[in-house]
Order: C-alpha cells, then sequence, then structure tokens
C-alpha cells in the first residue's frame, strides 16, 4: 500500500500588529505624561472635561490629589530611563510608597479612607497609624536615597543650628554613596569648556617664562679628582649661559578640534550596546585633542569580551571619522570600559603651551619632555632620565620625527652644554642636520651609516671610563658623582638615532650589541638612548633590543604585528596619525593614549638661531666618529672601516675596476655587485667622482664611466696624483 504522504502543517502568522519593545515603552510613557499633564490642568477647572477630572482626583485621594501628576511623571521618566536623576528606580517606587503612606494616614479621600478602615479592621487604630507612619518614612527614605547615618546627621544638625543649618544638613543628603546609586549616577564631561555642560576641565596651567636664567654657581673641585680623558666640564667654564625663551616658539593658532555632539553619541552608544544584550551607561566623556573617551560601566558579571567585539559596530553606530574606534578594556585603574571615538577635526598641541605647563615647570630634571595631552587633556611629561631609553616607531607622517625633534627642542630649552650633550645620527640627512654648529653636539650630525658604528662604539668606551671613576670616587651613578664634585662635572649623554632600520640593515650584530649593552649599562653614566624608526619589524626592532628598552612610544603603524612588535598589544594600527600616539613607561604595561607635542620646522630654526646667536664656540669629540669599527653583514662578510680617516674606502679600487668592466655606475649597481648598503656605495660614488673615474650625477641616469682601462687608471700617474 502506497504511504500517505504527510500534509504539511501551515501556522497562520498573526496579523496583529508588532511592535518593538522600546516603541512599547515610549508609547506608555508618552501616555502616562499626557495623563501627569491633565491632572495638573484640571485644577484649572476650565472646562467640563477638566472639571470632571478634578472632582474624580479629588474625591478619591483628597488633599493629596496633587501627588498624582507627580506620580504619572516619575513612572514615565523611569520607563524611558532617560539620563536624569529623577529617573532612578528608587525616586518612583519611594514616592509612591510616601503617597500611598500618606493618603492611609490621614485618610484623604476615598482611597485614603478605604486604606485606613481595612487595615484598622485587621490590626486596630494604633499599630494602623504606626504602620502608615513607617510606610511614610520608609518611602521619603528610599525616594531620597537615605541612610540612617545620614538621617541621624541630619536631624543633629538641625537641631544644633535651630534651622540655620538646615540647607547645610540637606547637601550631603541629596549625595548618593551606595553602589547602586553609583550605578545609576548621572554622566560628567570633562574638557569641552562648556559651563552649560558644568565641566571639569583639566586646563594647562600657563607660567610665565623666564626670558634668562642663571646657571647655578660652579663651585671649585678639589685637583686630582676629575680626570681629563673623559667628557668633563670644568667650573666657570661655559660662563652665564643664557636659556632660550619660550617666546621664540609659536603658539597654538591652528583650529579647535571638534568633538560633535557628545551627548547624542553617548545615547548612541549606550542604545547600541543594549540591543546587543549589553547593559552599560556611559558614567563620563573626556575631551581630548584628537579623540573622546566614552568611559561607560557597565554591570557586575559582563564578559568584556561582549565589548570589545563590538568595536566595529559602535564605529557604524557612532559614524565615527576614519571608521575606526579604540576600546580600552578596562581603564586602568577604574571599573570602567574607555571608547575612545575619533574627533572630527584634531587639534595640535603645541611646544610652548606644554613647556609653559606646571607640569613641566615643576620638573627640575634637565631631561624632562613633554610628551602631550591625554584623552582627558592632561599634559603627561616623561623624564629620559628615569625612562631610561625610548623607543619610537610610526609610519611616515604619523609625528615620529616631529616628536624626535620635540624631545631635543625641549632639552635644548632647559639645559646648557655643559649639562647636556647630544650625538645626533640622521641617515636620513634631512631631519637633523639643522641642529649642527650648535655647543650641545658631541659632533657634527653623523648621515653616514659607518660613523654612526663608531658613535655607538664611542659611547661603550665613554661609558666604561665613567663606570671606572664611579669606583675611583665611591658612587653609583652620575648623579652622586656630580654630587661630590660641586658642580655638573660630567654632562648627560643623549643619543638620538632618527633611523634604527637602515643600520641595522648595514651592520645588524654591531648595532644590536652595542644597543643592548648601552641599554643595560649606560643609565648610571648618564647616557641614554632615543631610537626611532618607522619599520618596526622583527629583524630591526629585535626581541634583545625590546628587552632592554622597556620605555615605548608607538604612532600609527601598518598593522597589528607591528603594533605588537612596538608595544606588545594591538591597537597602535588603529591611531590616527599626525601624533596620536601610544605611550607605555616602564612603570605600567598598558599604554596610554597621547596626542603627541607638535614643533615646527620653523620653531627649530628660531631656537637653533638663537643658541648661535650667543657665540659659544663649538667643540666637536673627534674620537666619536673616527673609532675603528668591524662591520659584519647579515651574510658573514666581514670589513675593517676607518670612519674618520682621510683615504678612500677599502673597496674603491674593486669598484673601479667593476664599472670599467660594466661601463656604467650607480649606487645600484655597487650596491647589487660589492653587497654593501646604500650609504657606502653613495659614498664610493663621490669618491670616484673626485678622482675623476665617473663623471657627475645627472638626474636617474646612471654615471658617465670617464676611466676605460682600470689598470691604467691604478697604477697611473693620475692615481698616484689622487692618493698624494
Amino acid at each position: 500500500m502506497p504511504k500517505r504522504k504527510k500534509r504539511r502543517s501551515y501556522k497562520r502568522r498573526s496579523k496583529g500588529l508588532q511592535l518593538k519593545k522600546g516603541t512599547v515603552y515610549t508609547l506608555s510613557a508618552v501616555g502616562l505624561v499626557f495623563a501627569a499633564l491633565a491632572s495638573a490642568a484640571s485644577y484649572t477647572r476650565s472646562g467640563s472635561a477638566l472639571v470632571q477630572i478634578n472632582d474624580y482626583l479629588v474625591s478619591f485621594f483628597g488633599f493629596f490629589s496633587f501627588l498624582i501628576p507627580i506620580i504619572f511623571v516619575l513612572v514615565a521618566l523611569f520607563i524611558l530611563q532617560m539620563k536624569n536623576s529623577l529617573s532612578r528606580p528608587n525616586i518612583s517606587i519611594g514616592f509612591i510608597v510616601f503617597t500611598v503612606s500618606i493618603l492611609g494616614l490621614f485618610q484623604s479621600g476615598m482611597v485614603g479612607h478605604d486604606l485606613f478602615f481595612y487595615t484598622n479592621n485587621i490590626i486596630g487604630p494604633i499599630l494602623t497609624m504606626i504602620l502608615f507612619a513607617l510606610g511614610a518614612f520608609i518611602g521619603f527614605v528610599v525616594c531620597m536615597n537615605l541612610s540612617f547615618t545620614e538621617i541621624g546627621m541630619f536631624i543633629f544638625s538641625s537641631a544644633k543650628n535651630a534651622g540655620a543649618g538646615v540647607g547645610k544638613g540637606v547637601v550631603p543628603m541629596l549625595k548618593t554613596k551606595d553602589k547602586f546609586a553609583t550605578d545609576m549616577a548621572p554622566m560628567t564631561i570633562k574638557g569641552l569648556g562648556d559651563d552649560d555642560l558644568k565641566i571639569s576641565e583639566a586646563k594647562v596651567e600657563k607660567v610665565a617664562a623666564p626670558a634668562k636664567s642663571a646657571a647655578p654657581m660652579a663651585m671649585p673641585m678639589k685637583k686630582g679628582v676629575l680626570p681629563e680623558e673623559m667628557i668633563l666640564n670644568k667650573p666657570l667654564e661655559m660662563g652665564m649661559w643664557e636659556y632660550p625663551p619660550f617666546s621664540l616658539l609659536a603658539e597654538n593658532k591652528e583650529k579647535k578640534r571638534d568633538t560633535g555632539d557628545v551627548k547624542r553619541i553617548a545615547g548612541t552608544i549606550e542604545r547600541t550596546l543594549q540591543s546587543f544584550g549589553v547593559k552599560a551607561q556611559v558614567a563620563e566623556i573626556n575631551v581630548g585633542p584628537s579623540v573622546t573617551q566614552y568611559a561607560i560601566r557597565i554591570p557586575e558579571g559582563t564578559k568584556l569580551t561582549k565589548i570589545t567585539t563590538l568595536a566595529n559596530d559602535l564605529a557604524l553606530a557612532t559614524e565615527a571619522p576614519g571608521g575606526q574606534i579604540r576600546i580600552e578594556a578596562p581603564i586602568p585603574g577604574r571599573s570602567l570600559v574607555g571608547i575612545e571615538i575619533p574627533n572630527k577635526s584634531l587639534e595640535f598641541v603645541s611646544l610652548r603651551t606644554m613647556l609653559e605647563s606646571k607640569k613641566m615647570q615643576e620638573s627640575k630634571s634637565k631631561l624632562a619632555v613633554p610628551l602631550g595631552l591625554n584623552v582627558s587633556g592632561e599634559v603627561v611629561v616623561a623624564d629620559i632620565a628615569k625612562m631610561p631609553h625610548t623607543l619610537i616607531a610610526g609610519t611616515t607622517g604619523s609625528g615620529k620625527s616631529v616628536m624626535v625633534n620635540a624631545f631635543i627642542a625641549s632639552i635644548l630649552f632647559r639645559a646648557s652644554p655643559s649639562e647636556v650633550k647630544f650625538i645626533m645620527i640622521d641617515p636620513k640627512r634631512v631631519e637633523l642636520t639643522g641642529y649642527n654648529d650648535i655647543p650641545h653636539l658631541l659632533s657634527p650630525v653623523i648621515v653616514e651609516a659607518d660613523q654612526s658604528v663608531s658613535a655607538l662604539k664611542w659611547a661603550l668606551k665613554e661609558m666604561d671610563k665613567r663606570y671606572t671613576k664611579f669606583a675611583e670616587a665611591g658612587v653609583k651613578n652620575i648623579d652622586s658623582y656630580n654630587e661630590l664634585a660641586g658642580f655638573q662635572a660630567i654632562p648627560y649623554i643623549v643619543i638620538v638615532m632618527d633611523e634604527l632600520a637602515d643600520l641595522m640593515a648595514l651592520a645588524p650584530v654591531e648595532v644590536e650589541d652595542s644597543i643592548a649593552r648601552l641599554a643595560q649599562m649606560a643609565r648610571a653614566t648618564g647616557i641614554h638612548l632615543v631610537l626611532a624608526t618607522q619599520r618596526p619589524s622583527v629583524d630591526v626592532i629585535t626581541g634583545l633590543i625590546k628587552a632592554n628598552i622597556p620605555c615605548r612610544i608607538a604612532f600609527n603603524v601598518s598593522s597589528g604585528i607591528d603594533s605588537k612588535v612596538v608595544i606588545d598589544s594591538p591597537g597602535a594600527e588603529k591611531l590616527l596619525g599626525k601624533g596620536d600616539m601610544l605611550y607605555v613607561p616602564p612603570d605600567q604595561a598598558r599604554p596610554t593614549r597621547i596626542q603627541g607635542t607638535f614643533v615646527s620646522d620653523q620653531d627649530v630654526k628660531r631656537l637653533v638661531n638663537f643658541i648661535k646667536s650667543k657665540g659659544i664656540p663649538v667643540e666637536y669629540t673627534s674620537e666619536v666618529i673616527e673609532q675603528a669599527v668591524n662591520i659584519k653583514g647579515r651574510g658573514g662578510s666581514l670589513s675593517t672601516v676607518n670612519a674618520g680617516g682621510d683615504g678612500r674606502d677599502e673597496l674603491f679600487e674593486q669598484t673601479v675596476r667593476m664599472i670599467s668592466q660594466h661601463d656604467r655606475a650607480s649606487a645600484s649597481l655597487i650596491q647589487r655587485r660589492l653587497q654593501v648598503g646604500f650609504n657606502r656605495a653613495a659614498r664610493l660614488l663621490e669618491q670616484l667622482e673626485e678622482a675623476g673615474v665617473v663623471g657627475p650625477a645627472d638626474g636617474s641616469k646612471p654615471r658617465e664611466v670617464l676611466v676605460r682601462n682600470a689598470d691604467e687608471f691604478l697604477n697611473g700617474p693620475q692615481q698616484e696624483e689622487a692618493s698624494s
């Protein structure tokens, strides 16, 4: 028998009107508000309908019928969950209990009379009065969110001051202190500056910058204590140093930040999280120069992963500029989750504003540098002496080089040449070369890679010399040694390297070993490193370098992997650029978001010209760039280079034979054939041009080869004349 096919059952779809829960709540609240308005307007008795409504109210509730519209409003606010203190559930529930108890206590209206009558039949008149009085008291306590301690203090203060202290006692009563009240507290907004929002902005206090500041009086020192072969200062050798005035720097006249409607965005965040099942409340809004942080409070038991995984959804809902936001879960030291949304327009933080801030003025360290403003608009100041070494990473245009210039300029404003010395390494030849010929330099700005290796090697020797003298003097660090001398006998040395990747490509072994040893031991001797790179890969920032440089600054990077290389966590790939950075100090595991300090090229030029105008003689230490170094490439090839000699490169002859054979000359050809870096290849081309082997550069075209026979040139009279 063939099986019967089962008949498909179809469920009838309801044709009723299906509304969202939020829509139902809204309609209910609107109805309650309308009822409140009608109840309040009925006391005018200006129409038949209002007269009838008022008669019903008076008959049911008696004298206390005026409390009914208030109940309607409070319940409506509670349903809507508006950001208002009156929307708290304790307000509406407490007021309802208070009203019902008052009605029964005074037998007001039909409702009050019936409540008293039925209760009286059950427990008697005395207990009925006590019950309703206690109910009114409990309702008042719940509504005002008070404690028995506060009530006792209020009664005591009122009795003591005889009415004058009532106002003083009411103020602490209205403050919410328990946990539930704190959860429902209204949000605070910091950093906007609008009086309407009751903002407690962390303003940058400005202090007048002294145009001239005299250096501390130098005290004479006993003979024979200080050696001559070290980098030393002598008493009164500099005379009176005139510190540069802050007026050399331009004030911040850039366009102010545009945050948008922060209250609307806060509401959007709450609704978006609620739609995904996360009940949250924006407790605080911190408006910074580049981002606005919305600090949200979540109930206990809520997993943070529920919020962190909603970053893209929140960015879509809030219409975040750039389409990316950053979630800090949790905010360090607080039970809040920070949602950082970029401002529509950024605000540059000028170096002058930072140097004039109260924190910078209070700092006594010569190596104190302003990093910028955090998300709350507070000034962040760091001390290079305590870092003690810094690693800065970021892509082109992210603000990395600007931060390096801000570091240098800040020190130049606060330190004399006898207090701080610089070794600047700039393979790009354009970022730091403007500081040449200032008395703070130990050598001209180094642009050659082999000279950079020489400078690191010299710094190691200087470190060993200082440790030897510390041991002889019985001190542990540079501060103790200078204190023993009675003046700044040994200056601090700051080694600034603008591009670490270029050095790591030429001499990875030597550079890594030198940086690691300096980072491990140089702190006590006053030698500090500031390293910057735009390629934060593992072959540039090796594990050995990271382990010895705990202080790191990450600007915008290309990927989350690069962010993990720099700060051991993602987040830097979502930065906005133009000075937006994440700062990880040595004593903090989680990064802090900061809008970096901005200094223009014109500001740096005016500062350098001011220092040069004082006529302080520039005394370079030639040994810095004249160290004989062994450069070992990644392929294992070993070459010895005298970075300071006047002779030609040891590959000069080989280069002459190679270009004569190929009948063309270019830096790329030399790099490929001789396995050298770009800087060395460019230097070889310059030597070939001076010797008359190749012609001058003609744009991107290969240079003309003027020597056809390499043997004749190398063994002939031209070579002898060139060598002489």
